[in-house]
């Protein structure tokens, strides 16, 4: 009876223990999500240092900007991370393929240096697990449409690749990869194997290769930790070059046409008669104020600091990397393999660089551990300040999970080179917002009308944001799609170009990402408590 009775006791107590989990993680969502309905307001003035943006290819682009502001511009792109570089590319190319000839110009504001958010504190990954997303989306939608979408962020491995070799762009460091996504428990690697099958009927194209836990350690160096394994193929890059090497060709092809202000955050967007006439946006900045016929929000966790109807739509979420110097026993793939360590309700990312010359290993580039601070996350959902002391328990995560599954295969001489924070931009379906924005979402009644010829949008507000931590298998195909919108061109038939797919906008876009009014007022934040 005793024993029957202590037993109770323990039960009763590991169920309290239980409940009063849920109680604080319902509190702490519930603070995330007051966060999230508050302005985010401007990037901090001084962000932890990434690894990035160590020895920048072209040291005066860092802090590029005019002597003074124009009075006038036709579109102003707030955001000069690799969405702004996209919109701005394919905007002028678009503008130059139909011969439109305008002395009006593409200005670009920076609120720090040149590309120094997001698209420079990121892993370095163009990869999408295919089989999660396609479980994911399914849940939400038919199941050819989330195919569609999966093929639409696959589509960034060949296109990164591909513009780079094109461009020349060697310094990207841009490369196909063989991904691992490593399991730490036997329910995750079960469900996953599960959603491999189910992907491949609508997928058919996508070649995954599973491994069951002999296999694993036999062919990946992986612990008796690691359960099993997925494989397939991804992509690397060094995103930060590449993208501030577009700006640098894109400045040297358009001199007269586009302009980058760093160091110029923009405080207000304004519908305003004041201006000159045909220009009815005053965006209002700390160097002064620019009239445009079109502002295009390309600021990802931050854009409802503008666009106040989607806070509550959009979140920033504080996330970590680090640089490591990998063991000396760690085996070296000279930056061709790449590795997600994915366990019950986590996963980290690894990529890792091409060996230097005269070395055996490159750095490894490892983020993660969302999960791991002290409120399972929840205490980084709704922070916008990327210059904050870096959260201990999870940077300790990050620091220690490649030995922990990879010793005794991994060796002396490792070490943390450096460590950071960027601010991810979530988003209350998991999809990024693109296209044209209503008065309901800016507040700023501006009608936009559209001229019958060449087809242009008069004026209008425009947004590709909200990548979702994902922004490598999202950002540049959305920017350019939204540079096909603004220059009016999107129903027009195009032949596919490096750093552009074929066809009309249409159909290769997902229709999926569009802004709508619907959409918007479905894909709130809160959903995400369905996910943690």
């Amino acid at each position: 009876m005793g024993a029957i009775f202590s037993a109770l006791q323990n039960a009763i107590k590991g169920l309290k223990a239980a409940i009063s989990l849920l109680i604080n993680l319902s509190s702490e969502f519930n603070q995330a999500l007051k966060r999230a309905s508050q302005p985010p307001g401007l990037p901090a003035p001084e962000p932890t240092e990434p690894y990035w943006l160590n020895d920048p290819p072209f040291p005066k682009l860092v802090n590029v900007r005019s002597y003074e502001l124009p009075q006038t511009a036709d579109v102003a792109i707030i955001g000069s991370g690799i969405a702004g570089a996209a919109i701005a590319r394919s905007l002028l190319h678009e503008r130059r393929r139909c011969n439109i000839d305008t002395k009006e110009k593409v200005v670009v504001f920076e609120a720090r240096q040149l590309c120094s958010g997001a698209t420079a504190r990121n892993g370095g990954h163009i990869k999408v697990a295919p089989y999660e997303a396609f479980a994911r989306f399914s849940k939400e939608m038919a199941k050819d449409r989330a195919a569609a979408l999966v093929r639409f962020q696959m589509q960034h491995v060949e296109t990164l690749i591909g513009l780079c070799k094109n461009e020349g762009i060697e310094i990207a460091e841009a490369r196909s990869v063989q991904t691992v996504d490593l399991f730490l428990d036997d329910q995750t690697f079960r469900e996953a194997v599960e959603s491999v099958e189910e992907m491949k009927k609508y997928l058919p194209e996508v070649e995954i290769s599973v491994w069951d836990r002999q296999k694993t350690r036999e062919n990946f160096d992986a612990n008796h930790s690691v359960v099993g394994a997925l494989s397939y193929r991804a992509g690397a890059i060094w995103a930060y070059r590449f993208t501030v090497s577009i700006w640098e060709r894109l400045l040297a092809d358009f001199p007269d046409n586009l302009t980058i202000e760093t160091d110029t955050p923009v405080e207000a967007v304004n519908a305003t008669d004041d201006g000159p006439e045909g220009f009815p946006y005053a965006v209002k900045t700390t160097r002064g104020t620019l009239y445009v016929r079109h502002v295009v929000h390309a600021t990802n966790a931050f854009a409802s600091h503008l666009v106040p109807g989607l806070r509550n739509k959009i979140v920033g979420a504080r996330a970590h990397m680090s640089a490591q110097q990998p063991g000396k026993n760690f085996t070296s793939f000279d930056g061709m393999r790449s590795w997600s360590i994915i366990y019950k309700g986590g996963f980290d990312y690894v990529s890792q660089r091409p060996c230097p010359p005269g070395t055996t290993q490159g750095d490894l580039l490892l983020g993660g551990g969302f999960m791991r601070s002290a409120k399972q996350g929840m205490d980084q959902i709704g922070i916008y300040d990327d210059s904050l002391t870096l959260d201990a328990l999870t940077v300790s995560h990050i620091a220690g999970i490649f030995p922990a599954i990879f010793a005794p295969k991994w060796g002396m001489g490792a070490g943390v080179k450096q460590v950071w924070s960027g601010i991810l931009g979530l988003t209350g379906d998991s999809l990024p917002f693109v296209g044209l924005l209503g008065t309901k979402f800016t507040g700023r009644n501006v009608l936009t009308q559209k001229i019958v010829s060449p087809g242009a949008h008069q004026h209008g507000e425009w947004i590709a944001a909200g990548f979702c931590g994902e922004g490598m298998v999202w950002a540049w195909l959305c920017g350019t799609g939204l540079g096909i919108m603004i220059a009016g061109t999107e129903k027009q038939h195009v032949e596919e170009s490096p750093g552009r797919p074929g066809g009309k906008l249409g159909e290769w876009l997902p229709r999926e990402l569009l802004v709508s009014n619907k959409r918007v007022r479905t894909a709130d934040i809160s959903n995400l408590a369905n996910q943690i």
